[in-house]
């Protein structure tokens, strides 16, 4: 098969084909463009197709992660909608739970509602917990009101009802009108969405959809029919935020909200995949773009997963993702000093456009990027083997207000700024470890992206961390994580019973029929019997407790094991349980898997050598000032190269940056492993 992975970030846009008969690879990187972002997608595709000379015809098939809907929860710019729902729960979207994000903040901003209160209605009509109907659902009320949104410019319909995670009634009979009396009108409703108890979680994951959708399925809609014109027929696939894939047609609509992290989750697949063959299992993941810098932690191999998950603005999205701490620290984050005379990093980012000073695309802010190329840390000849020049003079121009501001030489500003952003990786690190209690010292460190490596080395010194692993092609990761993941569904179905008196027939029932509706979406995705695997597991909590944790199970067991087993892990997260104690089931999950095969590529042998390298004057603090550096070029690394640090390794997508005391040895892979104890 011959498969390709785009992955779109705030600076560049990564394309990676892999031929797996041929085991070959090959990469390209073009500018991304943030307002036309399915055309950098399509530009990257064709260059590779270009370079390597396959026709378009002979692609199997397309896999794709976007920041669409990322950006637009980071920067809180969706489309106008409007939320129907039961009586008395107008402002459920806007009461939230109560809770201030940041205690101590007397100047924080109010947490947006997504959908303001002009743009909420209520109309009669209830459903009781028990799922019976204590007031008839006014369905004309809810039409009157629908025609008055229309008329203010509601782009999209968010229905909530509450209950109706036990009877959807209410909510399917206003959502069937809408779509009936507004057929341009996007319509989500929250039992088709979040069927789970908690109603300000459901009824915000729901506006969240409904006002993330329309600008997620024509930007998909637009790139498939891009793609078919450039005759590439084949099937698109976009990466969700719980690490697997989906079909294009399954991205889009009630879906839409699945792609929060659809970029950050495929550089945690990268990263498993790359270091699978050295039997790495315990991995923080650092994936360091032009805005963000993306941590995850991977334990025996699987990525950690949450049920929730909290945005920028305090929304709570309820959705299986892989638990992924992002920070405004990337390449393009602008440096600043604050009105206490503190230096600072990001968040704001130069992205692609203007981008960092010392690119000459109109930037004047500096940023980190800038830092590092005044350092001499990235070539000053030009980056992406010489396709990007850069202007090293530009860079330290760019820093002369922060040094006369701070009183120091712009040396010594530009190493502050990539101090503080160090500071700021570090710390989200050790609050990732910390949220489960884990070791950093039994972890290896994965940089990825275009600048994660530059920072990786600094970061397992601080951290304790004894291996950084760069991969052959971490600039390029996230796009090879694309190809590495499989497809899936997850769905679940709201249980309440004591688990010490459990109802085994409701449960079984519920896995059969979460089971079937799993297997038919498989085969509608056109995944063959022999590749469809599923998983299922239960939500327990302790009685009065309002969360849950999510214990696998196999279909049938025992719930006597299967509560034992909730009792560990219960233990193992939070720190303490309790046997005593009674619990019960709140819910039945499922895991649908369509398998594909692996990414296939040459491994090669070899024996220990040392490489010749150029020398440039690079600043180290360690060393109190510029010294001179070898820089080796990544693809005269062979498998069985070691080198020392201090050191500088360049290559396409990344630069690495060795510490004096460290050192690095090439695998059969050709992925970099540095350590402290390799070094000569």
């Amino acid at each position: 098969m011959r498969r390709i992975g785009v992955d779109t970030g705030g600076t560049f846009t990564d394309c990676v084909l892999i031929d797996d008969e041929a085991r070959t690879m090959a990469v390209a990187k073009v500018p991304s463009q943030p307002k036309h972002p399915d055309r950098a997608v399509l530009n990257g595709i064709l260059k590779l197709l270009d370079e390597t000379g396959l026709p378009a015809s002979d692609i199997d098939a397309v896999y794709h992660g976007t920041t669409i809907a990322t950006n637009a929860v980071i920067m809180d710019r969706y489309v106008r909608g409007g939320f129907i729902g039961t009586r008395g729960c107008r402002d459920v979207l806007e009461i939230g739970t109560q809770m201030r994000p940041d205690l101590y903040d007397l100047q924080q901003r109010e947490k947006s509602a997504i959908i303001e209160r002009d743009r909420r209605v209520e109309v009669p009509g209830r459903i009781a917990a028990d799922g019976t109907e204590i007031e008839a659902l006014d369905l004309d009320a809810a039409k009157e009101a629908a025609k008055r949104l229309v008329d203010d410019g509601v782009q999209a319909f968010a229905v909530g009802g509450l209950f109706s995670f036990v009877n959807n009634a209410h909510e399917s009979a206003i959502a069937a009108m809408l779509r009936e009396e507004f057929p341009d009108i996007y319509v989500a409703h929250s039992a088709q969405i979040s069927p789970e108890p908690r109603e300000y979680p459901r009824f915000a994951t729901t506006a969240i959809n409904a006002t993330l959708a329309p600008l997620l399925d024509p930007y998909i809609s637009n790139l498939e029919n891009s793609l078919r014109d450039e005759g590439l027929s084949c099937p698109l696939y976009i990466m969700q935020s719980n690490g697997g894939t989906g079909t294009a047609a399954r991205s889009v609509g009630e879906q839409a909200h699945q792609l929060v992290l659809s970029g950050p989750a495929a550089g945690v697949i990268g990263a498993i995949f790359a270091a699978e063959p050295m039997g790495m299992k315990n991995l923080v993941t650092l994936d360091v773009g032009g805005t963000s810098a993306d941590i995850g932690i991977v334990v025996d191999s699987r990525p950690r997963v949450r049920h929730d998950m909290p945005l920028p603005n305090g929304i709570p999205l309820t959705l299986l993702n892989l638990e992924i701490e992002t920070i405004g620290a990337g390449g393009g984050s602008i440096a600043w000093v604050d009105a206490g005379g503190a230096l600072r990093v990001g968040p704001i980012s130069a992205g692609a456009d203007p981008g960092p000073v010392c690119f000459g695309k109109g930037g004047t802010e500096p940023t980190v990027t800038d830092a590092q190329v005044l350092l001499g840390r990235l070539n000053p000849q030009g980056l992406l083997g010489g396709d990007l020049s850069v202007d090293r003079g530009a860079a330290g121009e760019a820093f002369s207000n922060i040094a006369e501001t701070l009183d120091l030489s712009v040396e010594k500003a530009a190493l502050g700024v990539v101090a503080v952003m160090e500071a700021d990786m570090a710390g989200a690190i050790r609050q990732c470890a910390a949220r489960h209690g884990d070791d950093l010292r039994d972890f290896t460190l994965v940089a990825a992206g275009g600048a994660g490596a530059l920072n990786a080395v600094a970061l397992a010194k601080t951290l304790g961390i004894p291996r950084v692993l760069v991969p052959k092609r971490p600039g390029l990761l996230s796009a090879t994580g694309l190809l590495a993941a499989k497809l899936r569904h997850d769905l679940s179905l709201p249980l309440i019973m004591f688990a010490d008196e459990p109802d085994l027939a409701a449960i079984e029932a519920a896995q059969d029929d979460l089971e079937k509706r799993t297997l038919e979406v498989l085969e509608t995705d056109g995944i063959p019997a022999e590749r469809r695997r599923v998983e299922f597991a239960l939500d327990l909590r302790y009685l009065g407790q309002e969360f849950a944790v999510t214990v696998p199970c196999e279909k049938g067991e025992a719930i006597e094991k299967v509560l034992e087993r909730f009792h560990e892990t219960h233990e193992r997260v939070y720190g303490h349980s309790s046997v005593d104690d009674r619990a019960e089931i709140v819910a039945a999950r499922i895991i649908g898997w369509g398998l594909f095969d692996a990414p296939r590529v040459e491994t090669q042998e070899g024996d220990e050598v040392t490489a010749e390298p150029e020398t440039r004057e690079v600043w180290f603090d360690e060393a109190g000032g510029y010294v001179a550096t070898p820089i080796y070029k990544r693809h005269a690394l062979k498998p069985g190269t070691t080198i020392s640090g201090p050191a500088i390794v360049e290559q396409l997508d990344t630069t690495t940056v060795l510490l004096p005391g460290y050192g690095a040895k090439i695998d059969a892979s050709e992925n970099m492993v540095i350590s402290e104890e390799s070094a000569a």
